[in-house]
């Protein structure tokens, strides 16, 4: 009798981890336009790029300003949205993910961030057109906070894109790695 309950609790928390990303799927932006988030967004952009002056930092190529600037202009879409649905609210294991769809139609799901969905998550969709955020759609949730609070879940939005492109082309941030020394070379500099 024990072993038969311990047999059933088995299957229903089993159970429950299989089923919970078919009963419980990841949010999806909804379509109320946001002109107030599709400035802030631009505000990312901008100060993420003023951020890769290599003034202040250093290692990145001089033209990295220019290459973003390229790559942003070929995105067409970034979808932020959470790993996991709503019942993994600030579950550590549900991190951020940007879906990206590019101008030529391709795309990038799942781009990681580093970020992790808190309990009230902002997903959103960023429609990008020459580079710069023309319309963004949400669910409306970010009406019920002030701006101040919106910015600061966006704050990382321009960083967190731009640096897809630093995984996708390194060479176009950074310089090339001078080549590791020989046995031979490291032998010389030891006589």
């Amino acid at each position: 009798m024990l072993a038969g309950m311990w047999f059933s609790a088995f299957a229903l928390v089993g159970g429950f981890l299989l089923l919970r990303p078919i009963l419980n799927p990841p949010e999806m932006p909804g379509d109320i336009p946001s002109p107030t988030l599709a400035d802030l967004l631009n505000e990312s952009v901008d100060a993420a790029l003023k951020k890769m002056h290599p003034r202040d930092s250093p290692g990145l190529r001089p033209e990295a300003v220019a290459n973003a600037r390229t790559f942003l202009g070929e995105v067409r879409e970034v979808v932020v949205r959470c790993q996991k649905g709503s019942w993994s609210s600030g579950d550590k294991y549900n991190p951020v993910k940007y879906d990206l769809l590019f101008v030529d139609g391709r795309k990038l799901e799942g781009a990681a961030t580093g970020s992790r969905c808190g309990s009230e998550p902002l997903i959103f969709r960023a429609i990008f057109q020459d580079g710069r955020v023309v319309q963004a759609t949400t669910d409306g949730r970010e009406r019920a906070w002030p701006v101040e609070r919106a910015r600061n879940h966006v704050a990382e939005f321009g960083e967190r894109v731009s640096r897809v492109d630093w995984d996708l082309h390194p060479e176009r941030y950074f310089p090339d790695r001078e080549p590791e020394p020989t046995k031979e070379d490291i032998a010389k500099q030891w006589k």
